[in-house]
């Protein structure tokens, strides 16, 4: 049988960052907001502005939230608090260069925080500078070792780089730390498949029991079978992925399975 399908489909999906930057729990109403007016009305001090920019962040006013964040750091130049979540704003608004600098602010302030610079290497990948992104997951985990969302994204990002084996290394520390993280399975398998190892098969394996609907997990499997050549039921997988509405499957359906 030829060969159908080249290796590059295993990437399929998978370029996305499963951990994004670190958000504050939604919470607060109009209600506080509301409160806050008056507050602010009685007692203009950085900390009711703060308070204010944080739920009207939380309610989406993300204009409004940024002018709070603004006049509290104008009464309160060195609080953290606010630098962190104008960062955030900023962020959640595409401004991913400002957000780079409220992030650095926050470091400057208190050097030990592992998630300012997780969120600044997360905003550098928005901009593309993927050597400095990975400096700053370098950053977080030298301050906190068992944050895997940090091996997790700049395995990721090691992947998109085809360095698979150092991709390898970032998700095997992910296991460790979180031994059903599904992505961080079916980002090793990849990477494995890539290297030809047949140690792939194992994690395509395991993420189809942590998630039997996945369907790009059946996917993904059957390709490697194919492009490897394992004497394994990959028609079932392809049948499987396009019952669970991966329509791809239907085109590699017709090109192995009806002439086997």
């Amino acid at each position: 049988m030829k060969k159908i399908t080249t290796l590059s489909l295993f990437l399929l999906c998978n370029l996305i960052f499963s951990q994004d930057f670190i958000e504050p729990e939604k919470q607060g109403t109009q209600m506080e907001i509301n409160e806050l007016n008056t507050l602010i009305e009685k007692h203009p001090s950085s900390e009711n502005y703060y308070y204010r920019g944080y739920f009207n962040y939380q309610n989406n006013n993300f204009f409004d939230a940024l002018l709070d964040y603004d006049k509290a750091i104008q009464l309160s130049p060195n609080d953290f608090k606010t630098y962190y979540s104008r960062g955030i704003l900023k962020i959640k608004t595409t401004d991913f260069k400002g957000a780079i600098e409220d992030f650095l602010q926050c470091i400057l302030i208190n050097n030990t925080s592992y998630k300012s610079y997780f969120n600044i290497a997360f905003a550098k990948t928005k901009i593309n500078d993927f050597e400095g992104a990975i400096k700053d997951y370098n950053n977080c985990i030298k301050l906190n070792p068992s944050y895997f969302p940090a091996y997790q994204n700049r395995g990721m990002l090691y992947k998109s780089q085809n360095l698979f084996q150092k991709a390898i290394s970032d998700f095997d520390k992910v296991i460790e730390l979180d031994t059903n993280n599904l992505e961080a399975y079916q980002e090793r398998a990849v990477s494995k498949a890539m290297l030809n190892q047949k140690e792939a098969v194992a994690d395509f394996d395991k993420v189809i029991s942590i998630a039997p609907q996945n369907a790009q997990a059946y996917y993904n499997r059957a390709l490697y079978f194919i492009n490897f050549k394992i004497k394994r039921d990959y028609c079932s997988d392809l049948t499987q992925a396009l019952k669970l509405g991966f329509t791809p499957a239907k085109n590699v359906i017709a090109e192995v399975c009806s002439k086997k």
